[in-house]
């Protein structure tokens, strides 16, 4: 029976229809094939939204929403631009300093990614770089979105894995520092040899202290929202709600940049991610019911160790499916699907939860920004004008630096765990 559900949802993929739908439509035919009333079917999938964690979902869109309409993108990046502005490359590193920063607020790779890309490229451009470099730059920088805490993936995945959102989000930090760090040296080498960019004149002390007093709140932003976490203060959706109340005070109160429209645009856009995210989640759960009443993940497990019982290699082969599965389908629908059937397989040969949720991410961004179906790619070339050719030709120096990163954090555990070990212990 499991494997005819399975060609059809595959079949049902290949065809284009949404992820949601071809989730419902199987599991419905699967429920109604082994008797069970469609109406408790129904009642479990909206019981599956109904989750305090899952909360933090639709705040941290908004949040990241209104700082966008609210002019702290561009204050950061402003502020940026005078600190860096001197350094070889020094516009690419801001891109850079300004995808942490907003990466500490909003969660969402997609909403940073086309800030970035709105901000930036056209800036670069005049001062020196190739569009497709400049392009490449925001895609790869809104990566570190949803590795930097908070993080909307790390929320489903904690729902998924029953693991603790806040030891997730912690050991999410080191890594997306590094992917912060991996890129400033890759620009810094291929600015200097190419010469791309303009080195701007030091800036004078009064500039300096214009820029910072100028975007100061914004950068407190983060410093609130994660600095809560850290210390216990407040759980991750607790966390979210303080972030929508910071930007509306500071966009409204301080800034007076929020406008009526602004706040409608940005609830408006927020309705829409969160409704296609939370679809996908619940319609992944009737799904995860079949995947386990039939023994899917024993079966996988039974076969993986029959294949090999060396974690290297495992873990050699997950990070392959996780990829591929990264690179043709959006990373929501891949965590809802493959976690609950690989998991049980980490356990087995040792992984903890908290590290195979980091390497699941990495993967999974990593297929945000590669062909066919890469989301960051496509966001960044739209808003910059740029061919994927042209793209994919500039983002190979990331591809390798990226690539790099991820067998650190698969094979060094400490990359992610050491932080939350020190931090909550």
């Amino acid at each position: 029976m499991f494997g005819l559900i399975l060609a059809l949802f595959i079949v049902l993929i290949l065809i284009r229809i949404r992820l949601a739908f071809a989730l419902l439509a199987v599991s419905m035919l699967y429920f109604w094939q082994v008797g069970m009333p469609l109406d408790i079917a129904a009642a479990r999938v909206i019981a599956t939204t109904q989750s305090f964690p899952l909360l933090a979902i639709p705040l941290f869109i908004l949040a990241g929403n209104l700082m966008n309409r609210t002019g702290m993108t561009g204050r950061l990046f402003r502020f940026a631009s005078v600190v860096l502005g001197r350094v070889p490359g020094g516009l690419g590193h801001v891109v850079v300093a300004v995808g942490m920063l907003m990466a500490g607020t909003s969660g969402a790779a997609i909403a940073d990614a086309a800030a970035l890309a709105h901000v930036s490229i056209d800036e670069m451009e005049r001062r020196g770089y190739p569009r497709p470099f400049a392009a490449a730059i925001c895609a790869f920088a809104a990566t570190m979105g949803p590795l930097i805490p908070p993080s909307i993936m790390f929320i489903i995945f904690g729902w998924l894995a029953s693991v603790s959102v806040n030891r997730l989000f912690i050991a999410g930090a080191i890594p997306g520092l590094c992917v912060g760090l991996f890129m400033v040296v890759t620009i810094f080498i291929i600015a200097k040899r190419k010469r791309f960019g303009v080195v701007d004149e030091r800036p004078t002390f009064g500039e300096f202290v214009r820029a910072l007093l100028s975007a100061v709140w914004a950068m407190l932003m983060p410093v609130v929202v994660l600095g809560g976490i850290i210390i216990g203060a407040f759980t991750a959706t607790e966390a979210a709600a303080i972030a929508v109340a910071y930007a509306l005070i500071v966009g409204a109160v301080i800034y007076r940049a929020l406008t009526w429209r602004g706040l409608g645009s940005a609830l408006k856009e927020t309705v829409v991610t969160s409704m296609s995210v939370m679809f996908v989640v619940a319609a992944s759960y009737p799904f995860g019911w079949i995947l386990t009443a039939e023994q899917v993940p024993q079966s996988i497990l039974e076969a993986a160790t029959a294949i090999s019982t060396n974690p290297f290699l495992i873990l050699l082969l997950v990070n392959v499916v996780l990829l591929l599965l990264g690179m043709v389908m959006e990373s929501t629908a891949v965590l809802l699907i493959v976690v609950p059937v690989l998991l049980p397989l980490m356990k087995a040969i040792g992984v903890d939860p908290v590290h195979f949720g980091v390497i699941v991410t990495a993967n999974l961004l990593l297929g945000t920004i590669t062909p066919p179906f890469g989301i960051l790619m496509f966001t960044t070339c739209a808003i910059g004008k740029v061919s994927t050719l042209d793209f994919q030709r500039a983002s190979i120096p990331f591809y390798v630096a990226f690539l790099i990163l991820l067998a650190l954090v698969t094979y060094v555990p400490a990359v992610s765990l050491w932080l939350p070990s020190v931090v909550l212990n």
